[in-house]
């Protein structure tokens, strides 16, 4: 009778080898999965952490000092944004004017100039809402100009790639001077600029128009010293509607120095030193 299910047990023991070999062919390819989309740093990679996803690339600051060159290529970050500038050697390559900026973050130096190792830093806290714009401006050059490669972990970014309470101050400041450029651009309106010229032998002349300063309007207005504040010694010329913006903002508002009241356009007065 055993030999009669013989047939049997033979036929199981194939069924499990089969099993036991798809069983670590499955773990080993989980194993390997799992290696490659969650590792984090590796010397293949040169210090870049990879997310989960794979989806973008992270840097730490030791890893970007490699990109310093024509071989491993040229990255820069700017606000904890990674940049390849390769195609801008002649820029940024060994020797050149902006090299300093490759390896590393230095943010601040795009608006103070500073290239030396204090100055090449992605600490802005020093800078005005105004000159955050102008380092905005930059970041979205670099965007439309060179290939985007990942983020910096550090200021800006944390080791999951999500922003820090830094990047978060950033993006208020950010809107603050938008509100400013905001605020200004309605001053303008408000008090549209002057027409001004020179000439050697006449001096300063300043006027208005229904378009002066690029604003179209249907009243003219006279040239007036318009300052920011009560307290402020810096003004420029404006066009006011004197029976309006006059009388609402005197405190702020001056007639220049021999130029009539009602006046369309004066020739300013200068005093010989």
């Amino acid at each position: 009778m055993f030999p009669k299910y013989i047939w049997l047990i033979f036929f199981t023991s194939v069924l499990y080898m089969l099993y036991y070999s798809d069983y670590k062919s499955f773990e080993k390819y989980l194993r390997n999965y799992y290696y490659e989309n969650f590792k984090t740093v590796s010397k293949e990679n040169h210090n870049k952490i990879v997310k989960s996803n794979a989806a973008e690339v992270l840097f730490t600051t030791s890893a970007l000092k490699k990109y310093t060159n024509l071989n491993d290529g040229l990255y820069l970050s700017i606000l904890g944004q990674v940049f390849d500038v390769t195609k801008g050697a002649k820029h940024y390559g060994p020797g050149e004017t902006y090299h300093a900026f490759t390896g590393r973050d230095g943010s601040a130096a795009f608006i103070t100039g500073d290239f030396t190792e204090n100055g090449l830093t992605d600490d802005i806290s020093s800078l005005t809402n105004k000159q955050i714009q102008s380092l905005i401006t930059w970041l979205e050059f670099y965007r439309k100009t060179y290939i985007y490669k990942g983020k910096l972990i550090g200021r800006y970014y944390n080791n999951d790639g999500n922003p820090t309470n830094e990047r978060y101050k950033l993006e208020e400041k950010v809107q603050i001077g938008k509100k400013s450029d905001l605020d200004e651009e309605q001053k303008k309106i408000k008090y549209p600029p002057c027409n001004i010229e020179w000439d050697v032998n006449t001096g300063t002349r300043v006027w208005c128009t229904k378009n002066s300063g690029g604003i179209a309007r249907n009243w003219i207005g006279a040239p007036r010293m318009l300052y920011d504040d009560v307290k402020s010694k810096k003004y420029r010329c404006a066009c006011i509607r004197l029976d309006i913006e006059f009388e609402e903002n005197e405190f702020i508002i001056k007639q220049y120095e021999g130029c009539a009241e009602n006046a369309t356009a004066c020739i300013l007065v200068t005093t010989n030193t």
